[in-house]
């Protein structure tokens, strides 16, 4: 069992006030808080460490090359990989989904087709309509159904032989889907040749994701949503498909031979890893994933699936409050929510004079909130620092604020 209070030592923003009252933060969804370790471990190496990584034969530029790469070793353990190899340093998810539909979309024939749902965040869209636009390629959408699931009866109706990129959400940054991607994967490659692309930046901060046991071909990570700092992520894929792939970016590191005609790429993974890296993000990227791990994933995911429990009943009896939540039993702890006659922005400015932290706004799953007729939500969600009481206060917060709306 997570001890809350224990934890949020190790995070100093706890200690702010905001509006006179204790910082109730739950806005995860949008980005982490960071804990010490984490903040610590990046200014010692500017302190003691700090040199480009790579080629430098001196002891700083030796010393950080060797914590950068120990990263791709840490992330290897933590999702489970097959090698350290396969783990590629983006800034990102989008990052990442930019890479892959750059990448992949260019071998495929004109009038294939890519698969994603009508939940996506923006990043799993557009790099897909670019990629469409630019090589004739078809986007089917996979329904949600009335109570925040995938429609896997329609994914089946989608699923033919020009079926070539299957691309989702591990879950719902808006209604904390998590739809059984096991499932759904050994049901696309039993009925097409699809590459499946798994969308972890709301799931791997929260549970114990497994790309063995998962059967995915490419999981995206974004850094500063599980503990660590912004502009760092991660884009596992199978070696066997990096090998296959071209390069996106062009310029130092990536390259094993450059002549003024042609040039070589270098082995995966500094294929992809064009240019000066952030390495002191991954570093601190590397320690929030040690921190999680030694908190466990699955007393994080068992943390999780409590609070969700506690807030979803607490925010569902809150008269006036709409809450888009998934209705099925296993889902993450966020929740959209929107109130009749006020703006998100309203609701959220408006809770945060009780010191409690909401994103306000389409959370960038514009054309879900369209297909429910709504312009904006605001949104909450849970991580390992928060608490019932946590959820109390917005709660009250929310009540209150009904109450001066009347």
């Amino acid at each position: 069992m997570i001890k809350v209070n224990d934890i949020k030592k190790d995070f100093p923003i706890f200690k702010r006030k905001i509006n006179g009252n204790k910082l109730t933060y739950l806005d995860s969804g949008a980005t982490s808080q960071k804990p010490n370790q984490v903040i610590d471990v990046m200014s010692d190496v500017y302190k003691n460490n700090n040199a480009n990584v790579h080629r430098g034969t001196y002891v700083l530029s030796s010393e950080t090359t060797s914590k950068y790469e120990e990263v791709r070793v840490k992330f290897q353990k933590f999702i489970n990989a097959y090698n350290s190899d396969e783990i590629i340093f983006t800034k990102g998810c989008t990052e990442g989904f930019n890479l892959l539909a750059n990448s992949l979309c260019k071998n495929l024939n004109k009038g294939d087709e890519i698969i994603l749902s009508e939940i996506e965040h923006h990043a799993n869209i557009i790099p897909w309509q670019m990629a469409a636009k630019k090589y004739g390629l078809n986007i089917k959408y996979i329904k949600i159904d009335d109570s925040y699931n995938l429609d896997l009866d329609h994914l089946n109706s989608l699923l033919t032989s020009k079926t070539k990129i299957v691309s989702i959400v591990g879950e719902s940054n808006m209604s904390g889907m998590l739809p059984n991607i096991k499932e759904i994967v050994s049901n696309v490659k039993s009925k097409s040749d699809a590459i499946f692309i798994l969308d972890g930046a709301q799931l791997v901060p929260h549970r114990f994701v497994d790309v063995k046991d998962l059967g995915i071909d490419f999981l995206c990570v974004s850094g500063h949503k599980m503990l660590g700092p912004t502009g760092i992520g991660v884009v596992w894929g199978r070696k066997e498909l990096w090998d296959s792939m071209d390069p996106v970016y062009g310029g130092g590191d990536m390259i094993e031979e450059v002549y003024y005609d042609k040039a070589t790429w270098a082995p995966v993974p500094h294929k992809f890893e064009a240019g000066t890296p952030p390495f002191v993000e991954a570093i601190g990227l590397g320690v929030a994933a040690e921190y999680l791990m030694n908190i466990s994933m699955s007393e994080v995911q068992q943390h999780s699936d409590i609070l969700r429990e506690y807030a979803k009943n607490k925010l569902e009896n809150i008269d006036g409050l709409n809450v888009i939540h998934s209705v099925s039993k296993n889902a993450g702890c966020t929740f959209a929510m929107s109130v009749e006659g006020a703006h998100a922005a309203d609701m959220s400015l408006m809770l945060d004079t009780y010191g409690v932290a909401v994103r306000a706004g389409h959370h960038c799953v514009q054309p879900f909130h369209r297909k429910l007729n709504l312009d904006a939500t605001f949104r909450a969600t849970g991580y390992i620092y928060n608490n019932e009481e946590d959820f109390d206060t917005l709660a009250d917060a929310i009540e209150n604020s009904i109450k001066m709306l009347k």
